[in-house]
């Protein structure tokens, strides 16, 4: 079976990407990476976005992660060590897979790409574009998506941060396909993860990718194996969140929960 990854570069990303890349020998043709941060925004567009949107405190945190993440492969090199989790660039030359970048992964000349590659099963991996319907008809057997929440239930973006902002006590991953909207397909797997007191939106991003890596895993051998499950998703628990708002980075901090300490971020990125 060809299958195709549509993904955004992170160290979560990375460690799904890898996994299937692993355990999937030759099978993967091609990966589709966003170069956006938003959709149709460059990236002082999308810094000014979310500054008026969430507000200094978070886009500050987010900022730093995202530096650290891009430094951090820089220090390794220079100090002689290898990153736990390699970048797109290293696991196309590990595994000698093409890697193509896209602002619009929609667009004509990234069909015409997917359309070389032959995808019988498209795999979004964090993907944070919208998947259009011409693309999803490309997948012969469809599309999936990974998404770190119980759906459908935190729909959307940052389901970390939402879920400890409104004081759940579990989140989860789901494994779903995809239709033109987002998070709403059927159901193809789904695994709860329990909500520590200590847990911080970076390690709830830590689990939550290790266990969508082997959720995914499952996924594509239930896809391979025939009859593969599709739950209707119930609307009646549905919830949708964007991008965090000032005022629920207040709610978030009011209930004692943080996003994780720079000590923390440079862990995540480097180990």
């Amino acid at each position: 079976m060809n299958i195709v990854i549509l993904t955004y570069e992170s160290k979560q990303a990375n460690l799904m990407t890898r996994r299937l890349l692993t355990e999937f020998p030759g099978q993967v043709r091609g990966i589709v990476a966003s170069d956006v941060i938003i959709s149709g925004k460059n990236t002082v567009q999308a810094a000014w976005f979310l500054l008026r949107k969430t507000g200094l405190g978070f886009v500050g945190m987010k900022g730093a992660e995202i530096i650290l993440s891009r430094v951090a492969p820089l220090v390794l090199k220079l100090t002689g060590r290898q990153p736990s989790v390699p970048s797109l660039a290293q696991m196309s030359a590990d595994f000698s897979v093409p890697v193509v970048h896209a602002k619009n992964v929609n667009s004509a000349e990234t069909l015409a790409t997917l359309k070389t590659w032959q995808p019988d099963l498209v795999v979004s991996v964090y993907l944070n574009q919208l998947i259009k319907k011409p693309l999803i008809e490309l997948a012969r057997v469809g599309v999936i998506n990974v998404h770190p929440a119980l759906l459908p239930r935190n729909r959307g973006l940052f389901p970390y941060f939402w879920a400890l902002a409104n004081g759940d006590t579990e989140t989860g991953v789901t494994v779903h396909w995809v239709d033109t909207r987002f998070d709403t397909g059927e159901i193809l797997l789904q695994r709860a993860l329990p909500i520590a007191p200590e847990d911080t939106v970076l390690s709830l991003a830590g689990k939550s990718a290790a266990l969508g890596a082997e959720l995914l895993v499952e996924a594509v051998r239930a896809i391979e194996g025939g009859n593969p499950p599709r739950v209707p998703q119930n609307p009646a628990d549905a919830g949708y969140f964007s991008w965090p708002t000032a005022d629920a980075v207040r709610q978030f901090r009011r209930r004692g929960r943080r996003y994780g300490s720079l000590i923390e971020m440079w862990r995540e990125v480097s180990e």
